[in-house]
């Protein structure tokens, strides 16, 4: 049995599924939910999406953040690695 949702609704899910390769390629649980909501986990951190810009703006916020350079090595001869010097 088909649901019967509304053009604007339906075209919100056209758009959310649209970006289940980008979901899939950053590693982000998802799933699309009835009427157009889309549910996301990364890193422990769930979050209801409703729009699916608002999908992509939280997309590319994420792509900058998984592309930023690693911490340095700890160095073991110093104990405290926060202290100011």
């Amino acid at each position: 049995m088909s649901a019967d949702f509304a053009k604007e609704t339906s075209e919100c899910r056209r758009a959310f599924l649209a970006l289940r390769p980008r979901l899939r390629q950053m590693e982000v649980k998802f799933g699309l939910f009835e009427p157009a909501r889309m549910w996301i986990t990364k890193n422990s951190m769930s979050k209801n999406i409703y729009d699916p810009e608002d999908l992509r703006f939280f997309l590319d916020g994420l792509s900058h953040m998984d592309t930023s350079t690693p911490n340095p090595p700890r160095d073991p001869t110093v104990t405290d690695q926060n202290a100011l010097p």
